[in-house]
C-alpha cells in the first residue's frame, strides 16, 4: 500500500519519539477510562445524581392528582370515606366541584329523592387519600395550583443552570458537584415542613434556583479521552438512572409526601464529604493555567490505576511543572472572562447557542412532559414512573454504540423521528388494547431519552473548556422554558385523552430537523479555546476528505 494510504497514528496516541506539544487526550488514553480511579468517581457521581434525580421529579408524586368528591353532609354525616354506595346517583350528573341542592330530607338513609336537580358549589371535599399536597392543602378544585408546582420547579431550573454554569466555569466543576446537592437537601427538608401552599411554592423555587446544574456530565466528558467520553458518560448516567428509578419504590412504600421528602432529600447531606473525595477536572485546571495541580491529579490517577506513563507523557508533565510561573501569568480569572467574551463575539458560537437553544426547548418539553404524564397512563403510577426511568438504561447502551460508530447528527435525527411516530400512535390505540398504548408510549419515551442525552453530549462538545458549562447552560435557558411548560400538559387530557402524546410527537419533529444543522463532533477532541471550537466543522471535513483520499489511493 502506498504512503498516503497507510494507516496513520490516532492523534491522541502517545509515543516515545519526543515532545512536540502538550497532548492531554494522549495522557488520558494512557491512564485508561475505567480504572480504579474512574470507577470510584462513577460510583460517587451515581449516588449524587440518583438522589438529585428523585428530588428533581419529587412533584410527580408529592403533587399527584387525587380522586375526590364533594362532601354531602346529609349523606356523609361525620364520615370522611371516599367510596360510598350512594355517590353513584347523588353525584352522577354534576361536576366534581359541585353537588346537588338538598330538598331538606332529614332521614338517615340517603336516597335519590333527597336531592333536587339544582346544583351548588362544594362546601367541603373528601379525598380518596391524603398522601399528596393536593389533599392536605385542599387543591382539588384548583387544578392550576397543582400543576403550578411543577412549572415553578422548572422555572427555578432556568435560573439555576445559568448561574451554576458560570460558577462551574469560573470556580471549577467541584464547587457545583459538592455545593448544589447540599442546597437542594436543605431547601427540600425545609419544604417538608411547609404549613401552607404558598410557603411550599416559594421553597420549591428556591430549591431549584439554588441547586442542580449539570456539572456531573461535564466532569464525565472531561475526565477521559476522546474515544471513551461517550461510553463513560453513558455508564455514569446508567448508574444514576438505576438509582433514580428507586423513587417509584420509595413513593410506593412511603406514600405520605412529607415522609417521602425526608427519604429522598436527607441522603444528599452526605455529599459534603465529596470535598475530600472528588478531584477537580484536569481539563478545566489546564484551561485555567492551574497546571501544577492538574499534573498532581494526573500522577495520582496513574498511581491509583497502577499505570506507568510513557516517557513522552512524563516529559510533558515535567515540562509543565518547570514552566509553572510562565503558565500562571495570564491568571484564571482573566482567562475565563476573555473566553466568555470572545465566545459571544464569535458568529459561529452565537449561531450554535441559538441552534442548541431551539433544540433544547423541544427536547426538554418532550422528555419532561413524558415523565410527568407517565402517572396518568394505564397501570400503577409508581411502576409507570420507574419504568419510564429504566428505559434509559438500554437507551444509554445504544447511545454508546451508535454515537461512536455513526456520528452524532444522523442518530439524533432518526431517534426523534421514531419518537414522534410512537407518541402519536399511542394516542390513537383503542382502549380495549390499552397495553399497546403503554408500549408505544414507552417506545416514544425511550427515543426521547436517547435524543436528549445524545444532544446534551453534542452541546457540550461544541463549546470550549473555559466556558463550556456557561455557554451550554445559557443555550439551555431557552430549553428550560420547555420544561416549564411540560407540567401543564396533563391539563390537555381534559379535552382528549391522548392529546398530550400527540403534542409530544409533533414537538419531537423539531429536533429531528434541527439536528442535521449540528457539527459532527464524534472524531474531534474537546476544544479548550474559542478558536479551536470554531474549527470543529473544518476538522470534521478535513478528516472526511482524508478518509476518502486514503480509500481511493488504496
Amino acid at each position: 500500500m502506498s504512503g498516503p494510504a497507510m494507516k496513520k497514528e490516532p492523534k491522541n496516541k502517545m509515543t516515545d519519539s519526543g515532545v512536540e506539544e502538550f497532548n492531554l487526550d494522549g495522557i488520558l488514553s494512557e491512564l485508561g477510562s475505567f480504572g480504579k480511579y474512574q470507577l470510584f468517581l462513577l460510583l460517587l457521581l451515581a449516588f449524587r445524581d440518583s438522589f438529585l434525580s428523585m428530588c428533581n421529579f419529587n412533584y410527580v408524586f408529592t403533587a399527584a392528582e387525587v380522586n375526590f368528591r364533594c362532601r354531602i353532609s346529609e349523606c356523609d354525616g361525620n364520615s370522611t370515606v371516599y367510596n360510598t354506595t350512594w355517590a353513584s346517583y347523588a353525584l352522577s350528573n354534576v361536576s366534581v366541584c359541585e353537588r346537588p341542592s338538598s330538598l331538606g330530607d332529614t332521614s338517615d338513609v340517603c336516597t335519590a329523592k333527597t336531592f333536587s336537580a339544582d346544583r351548588m358549589p362544594c362546601e367541603d371535599i373528601i379525598y380518596e387519600d391524603y398522601n399528596s399536597i393536593v389533599a392536605e392543602f385542599n387543591l382539588g378544585c384548583q387544578p392550576w395550583k397543582r400543576t403550578l408546582i411543577g412549572t415553578v420547579h422548572n422555572l427555578g431550573l432556568v435560573f439555576s443552570f445559568v448561574v451554576s454554569g458560570f460558577i462551574s466555569d469560573r470556580y471549577g466543576r467541584k464547587v457545583i458537584i459538592v455545593g448544589t446537592p447540599l442546597m437542594v437537601a436543605i431547601a427540600g427538608l425545609l419544604k417538608s415542613f411547609a404549613t401552607n401552599y404558598w410557603t411550599l411554592l416559594v421553597l420549591e423555587f428556591l430549591e431549584t434556583a439554588l441547586g442542580y446544574g449539570n456539572a456531573s456530565m461535564v466532569l464525565s466528558l472531561e475526565t477521559v479521552s476522546q474515544k471513551s467520553r461517550v461510553a463513560f458518560s453513558c455508564i455514569s448516567d446508567i448508574l444514576s438512572t438505576l438509582g433514580g428509578a428507586f423513587f417509584g419504590l420509595i413513593a410506593w412504600k412511603i406514600p405520605y409526601w412529607r415522609h417521602m421528602m425526608w427519604a429522598i432529600y436527607a441522603p444528599l447531606l452526605i455529599v459534603v464529604f465529596y470535598i475530600f473525595l472528588v478531584d477537580e477536572g484536569v481539563r478545566w485546571l489546564f484551561a485555567h493555567n492551574r497546571k501544577e495541580e492538574a499534573v498532581r491529579i494526573l500522577n495520582k490517577v496513574a498511581k491509583i490505576n497502577n499505570i506507568t506513563l510513557s516517557n513522552t507523557a512524563k516529559e510533558m508533565l515535567a515540562k509543565i511543572t518547570e514552566e509553572k510561573a510562565k503558565a500562571n501569568e495570564a491568571g484564571p480569572t482573566q482567562a475565563t472572562e476573555a473566553s466568555i467574551l470572545s465566545a459571544l463575539r464569535s458568529k459561529k458560537m452565537i449561531l450554535r447557542i441559538a441552534l442548541i437553544a431551539a433544540c433544547s426547548f423541544c427536547c426538554m418539553f418532550v422528555y419532561n412532559g413524558a415523565i410527568i404524564n407517565s402517572t396518568n397512563i394505564s397501570g400503577s403510577k409508581y411502576l409507570n414512573y420507574s419504568i419510564m426511568q429504566l428505559v434509559a438504561v438500554p437507551t444509554r447502551v445504544i447511545i454508546a454504540f451508535t454515537l461512536t460508530r455513526f456520528g452524532r447528527k444522523t442518530p439524533i435525527c432518526v431517534a426523534y423521528c421514531f419518537c414522534a411516530m410512537f407518541f402519536i400512535a399511542s394516542a390513537f390505540v383503542p382502549k380495549s388494547i390499552g397495553w399497546t398504548s403503554v408500549l408505544f408510549y414507552l417506545a416514544g419515551k425511550m427515543c426521547s431519552s436517547y435524543g436528549i442525552f445524545s444532544f446534551s453530549v453534542v452541546a457540550m462538545e461544541v463549546f470550549p473548556t473555559t466556558s463550556r458549562n456557561s455557554l451550554t447552560n445559557v443555550s439551555n435557558t431557552v430549553g428550560r422554558l420547555g420544561s416549564v411548560l411540560a407540567p401543564q400538559t396533563p391539563l390537555l387530557a381534559k379535552y382528549m385523552s391522548g392529546l398530550p402524546s400527540i403534542v409530544f410527537g409533533l414537538v419531537a419533529l423539531g429536533p429531528a430537523g434541527l439536528a442535521l444543522l449540528l457539527p459532527d463532533t464524534s472524531r474531534c477532541p474537546l476544544p479548550d479555546r474559542v478558536e479551536e471550537a470554531e474549527k470543529i466543522d473544518e476538522v470534521t471535513n478535513d478528516e472526511t476528505e482524508t478518509r476518502v483520499t486514503s480509500v481511493v489511493t488504496a
